[in-house]
């Protein structure tokens, strides 16, 4: 399907009929594992991609995100401060990231972070866009995430981010782009 993002032949056919597809798997020697999200936005690559460029924006319409700032830019690298707003009685995680933008125009628009410190023992992830099948006013969106909090996280809590919050998380690309 597409250049740079892979899917096995049963993910491409839900997300070509406007599913969000979301797959976990083991990440050695951490209990949470990675999640993966695969979605279709009708809306143009480089508008998705103004929505989590600017990442300094994220509280005003992210799920979850209480702050968000950023902290520098230098070229392509981006230091970035977030605040997860957790369900009560946990408390809110807060992390600095820093992030690599790569940007090929009209082919792939790509953000990953890595933790620099904070409330996880890892945070890192990547956000990618591409035109879907070569229309630069369709975007495929592929979502991974692999954040390990140091406070420990019920297992039903993860399960309802994984079903409930990230349709969510694309609704809001889908809504705002």
């Amino acid at each position: 399907m597409g250049k740079h993002i892979q899917m096995d032949p049963s993910t491409e056919a839900r997300v070509k009929r406007g599913e969000v597809v979301c797959k976990t798997e083991p990440v050695p020697g951490y209990p949470t594992p990675k999640l993966t999200v695969h979605a279709l936005v009708e809306k143009p690559v480089t508008r998705v991609w103004a929505l989590i460029e600017a990442s300094q924006n994220y509280a005003q319409y992210m799920p979850r995100v209480k702050n968000a700032k950023e902290l520098s830019r230098n070229g392509d690298t981006v230091r970035c401060q977030q605040t997860i707003e957790m369900p009560f009685p946990l408390k809110n995680l807060t992390s600095t990231t820093e992030a690599k933008h790569t940007v090929i125009e009209g082919e792939l628009y790509k953000r990953e972070w890595k933790l620099v410190q904070g409330d996880y023992k890892r945070n890192e992830g990547a956000w990618m866009f591409e035109p879907f099948e070569g229309d630069q006013n369709r975007t495929l969106v592929q979502y991974q995430i692999h954040a390990e909090p140091k406070t420990k996280i019920p297992k039903k809590l993860q399960s309802l981010v994984q079903e409930k919050a990230m349709p969510k998380l694309i609704k809001v690309l889908r809504d705002n782009a």
